[in-house]
């Protein structure tokens, strides 16, 4: 029955369900992309526990250096004006994050089964959306780290506040002000892990206390802003991020688990790392870019110019025009083989040279498929 589907099944608006045949292509594709790039995915899924790793040591660290007088939250002016939330409300920061890592890992997802109808057109490679998703945590992560564990800073949180008891209010100021503060202060939701085995394997990313600069809440937040503004850009998508980064604000200052620095810092440091990642290291999605480091190569259909096929990997595949990479017209459809020149030296020697010729003095064959090979 899948044979039998037409290459392309029409969906309402925002995308292109792609049939079997473009289907195949599409997965091909990813799956090329993914054998060149899975070390960075692996290497995000692991950074994740070294950070975790870093929050726990930073927690114990607070148990056992601080000061009762430095364990007693700063003031904020924020806090003047928000109302403390609890309860359900205390989590909902949580579930907010939660939805918006869930529809963009939906979006991703879907985005190697169907081609998005965007204003302007481009292919959407799930396994670039990962690794741009990874790098820029990475970069961030250990920012963060490198910001916490440095600066101690008492939490404000319901977990985190100390409460002097009244023998230390009636003493002497400098048993308050230095030592360790007294356990009989702590909150009964204090619970810093205590043992090597704990710092390393508990894994708590809600009630944790001393990782506060800068807030985690908000770079995955506003991460999730950044991917659906680049990746997404449907009128839907973006309400659906903005309205859950007005909620989440606020409700982050109201639950207390950071203070307006840290969720002022991570709105400008998240887009700017971002966009540096972008710069520094952008997306090999154009036509030159996927021949090249990835043998993906793109090109019209000899015998008919309206149709269009990919080579990967020495296999030929039918693919869709909403499959293309976004500088199709203007790279001629040529693609090139490893040790090409880059992008823009390939685009300029293909100017001015007729099809099917290697570019003069370039040492670089231009890889042609015969309408007869086997698909």
């Amino acid at each position: 029955k899948l044979l039998e589907m037409p290459s392309v099944l029409r969906a309402p608006r925002w995308c292109t369900v792609l049939g079997h045949e473009h289907l195949v292509a599409s997965l091909a594709v990813q799956w090329a992309i993914l054998q060149r790039e899975y070390l960075w995915i692996l290497f995000g899924v692991a950074f994740q526990v070294v950070h975790s790793c870093f929050t726990n040591l930073v927690f114990y660290l607070e148990n056992k250096l601080l000061s009762g007088a430095q364990r007693m939250p700063l003031y904020d002016l924020a806090f003047d004006f928000l109302p403390v939330v609890t309860g359900a409300w205390w989590h909902f920061t949580d579930y907010l994050i939660y939805s918006m890592l869930f529809s963009v890992g939906f979006l991703v997802v879907v985005s190697a089964f169907v081609s998005f109808d965007f204003d302007v057109r481009r292919p959407v490679y799930a396994i670039f959306v990962l690794k741009r998703y990874f790098q820029t945590l990475i970069t961030l992560q250990t920012l963060r780290i490198l910001s916490f564990m440095f600066t101690l800073l008492p939490g404000s949180s319901v977990q985190c506040l100390y409460t002097p008891t009244e023998a230390q209010l009636a003493g002497p100021a400098s048993d308050f002000v230095s030592g360790v503060a007294d356990p009989a202060g702590n909150p009964p939701e204090w619970d810093p892990p205590t043992t090597l085995y704990e710092i390393l394997f508990r894994i708590d990313p809600a009630t944790g206390c001393g990782d506060l600069m800068f807030s985690s809440h908000t770079i995955f937040a506003t991460l999730c802003v950044m991917l659906v503004w680049d990746y997404f850009p449907w009128r839907v998508s973006k309400l659906y991020m903005a309205v859950c980064m007005a909620f989440l604000i606020p409700l982050t200052l109201a639950s207390r688990k950071h203070y307006t620095v840290d969720v002022l810092t991570s709105l400008y440091v998240t887009p700017i790392v971002y966009e540096l990642m972008r710069l520094k290291l952008p997306d090999r999605d154009t036509t030159a870019g996927l021949s090249k480091y990835y043998d993906v190569i793109f090109q019209k259909d000899r015998e008919d110019s309206l149709r269009y096929t990919c080579v990967v990997g020495g296999q030929l595949y039918k693919v869709s025009e909403s499959q293309l990479p976004h500088d199709f017209e203007t790279s001629e459809s040529y693609g090139v083989r490893s040790g090409a020149p880059n992008e823009e030296e390939y685009l300029t020697l293909r100017k001015d040279t007729p099809p099917g010729t290697p570019p003069s003095g370039s040492g670089n064959a231009i890889m042609t498929v015969s309408p007869d090979a086997q698909i």
